[in-house]
């Protein structure tokens, strides 16, 4: 699922898109389908993405105007370093601005009909070449399951998991997901030893579970988890309180970065085992 990254570059992902920058630029959320590429704090080009009807072409390139607002008027023919991507995607258009430069460009991917804008932030003839090269990187149709990676961290969650909200806070991030009625809430927690200091594991993963009533256990020093499964009576409690009765947590250190890692799902039936296992394993620090 994860690209493989070339010498000088890094893989990212974000709802459901992935692709390869340069290792110099870091990567920031502008949206949940909005992506802000910046150097030495200096944002260089932003990428944005909608959603495309498969059944209806014409539907799809309806689309295009909303994503391309602002880009400029409409160029000829893109770049010499945007050419070949006219090969890739459908409906390949750049737009430059009032000086002549490129303002930005608008594409429909065949594969899933999603709608791809881009636009370019700063003038250096440079970043033409930069932006091209990550773009021809790109994937946006992966399907079986879904990348998040960015900062230091690396999470897959099923594809039937839709992204909610999310918190990027001095020391917490924070990604959370709706699958039906089932709730999922990721953490990650920097710094861990500053954090531990002062509350036990136990005590952290509570407060992340958001819960008072809770069985948790102990694997070893640096992982616990616990569960919440009521009795059909405080089922009806919990739901009269519009709270999901079951919970189901986990909280790991990571020592090697000094980071927290912890998951929390919340449903109004019980939690598999599996699926809360799962996301556990594939939620990592890179």
């Amino acid at each position: 699922m994860q690209p493989e990254s070339r010498k000088g570059q890094i893989s990212v992902a974000w709802n459901g898109l992935q692709l390869k920058i340069p290792d110099t630029w870091d990567l920031r959320v502008g949206g949940h389908r909005n992506l802000i590429f910046e150097k030495e704090l200096q944002p260089q080009w932003q990428l944005r993405w909608a959603e495309g009807s498969r059944g209806s072409t014409k539907a799809v390139e309806g689309g295009l105007p909303a994503l391309t607002d602002k880009l400029g008027s409409p160029m000829r023919e893109p770049p010499a370093a945007w050419q070949g991507l006219k090969r890739t995607f459908r409906h390949l258009t750049c737009y430059q601005l009032e000086n002549g430069n490129l303002g930005g460009g608008a594409c429909i991917c065949p594969q899933c009909s999603t709608i791809l804008s881009f636009q370019l932030l700063t003038e250096d003839p440079e970043l033409i070449r930069l932006a091209a090269e990550s773009f021809a990187s790109l994937s946006c149709h992966s399907g079986k399951q879904t990348l998040w990676r960015m900062q230091d961290f690396s999470l897959v969650t099923p594809p039937s998991f839709t992204l909610t909200d999310y918190t990027f806070g001095a020391g917490l991030t924070r990604l959370s997901f709706r699958q039906a009625d089932l709730i999922l809430h990721t953490c990650r927690l920097a710094s861990a030893d500053e954090r531990l200091a002062g509350q036990t594991l136990e005590e952290i993963l509570l407060i992340l579970a958001d819960v008072v009533e809770f069985d948790h256990t102990r694997g070893d020093d640096s992982a616990c988890q616990g569960y919440r499964r009521p009795s059909i009576p405080r089922q009806i409690m919990f739901r009269l309180r519009r709270e999901k009765p079951f919970v189901w947590a986990k909280l790991w250190h990571d020592s090697d970065s000094n980071r927290l890692l912890g998951v929390v799902l919340q449903a109004n039936r019980p939690i598999p085992e599996k699926t809360a296992t799962t996301i556990c394993k594939r939620y990592e620090i890179v």
